[in-house]
């Protein structure tokens, strides 16, 4: 049997249409799903956890044949360093499941950049699921180098030796996002 890991993340709204499409999913399909919920409550037939710390999140996702997620960046990112490649449902402030709409926006950026697949839909979620190999290539990100380059610039940040760029060019950036 095909096992679906789906994470909400931990805001305070609930994200019940998640939940009610995951368990519709689970008997159209014939999966098992395994949800991280977060506020949202426990929906009959889906198993699962309020929360589920990190390091055990990423291993249920990394043996999963899909992740479904929410629309959060640390979620995303955990997603793509298990090794797959994430069903994302943005959080819709128009239902009550966020404050606004960064996560429609973000999610909208990262599907025209091929990093996710974007679902709006129940239908869409059934046709992406379906998709058999959800696997990404290897992450060979090499994560001491980042870290000392960020270590870098932080130093240099810190110290005053980078510019600041101009307030225009601060603002356009914003509005890119």
């Amino acid at each position: 049997m095909r096992t679906v890991v789906i994470s909400v993340g931990t805001d305070h709204h609930p994200f019940d249409r998640v939940l009610e499409w995951a368990a519709r999913a689970q008997q159209q399909l014939g999966v098992h799903v395994v949800a991280q919920r977060g506020a949202t409550a426990p929906h009959c037939g889906v198993e699962s956890f309020e929360y589920i710390p990190a390091p055990e999140l990423e291993a249920r996702m990394r043996a999963a044949d899909a992740v479904v997620c929410h629309g959060g960046p640390g979620t995303i990112g955990l997603c793509r360093s298990a090794g797959q490649r994430p069903i994302v449902i943005p959080r819709d402030p128009s239902l009550g499941e966020h404050v606004d709409d960064h996560q429609i926006r973000w999610t909208a950026k990262l599907a025209r950049q091929g990093e996710i697949d974007l679902v709006d839909s129940y239908d869409e979620l059934i046709d992406q699921l379906q998709v058999e190999h959800r696997r990404i290539p290897d992450n060979t990100v090499d994560v001491e180098q980042s870290i000392k380059a960020f270590g870098t610039l932080a130093d240099a940040l810190l110290a005053g030796e980078l510019p600041r760029r101009p307030f225009r060019q601060r603002l356009v950036f914003r509005r890119t996002l």
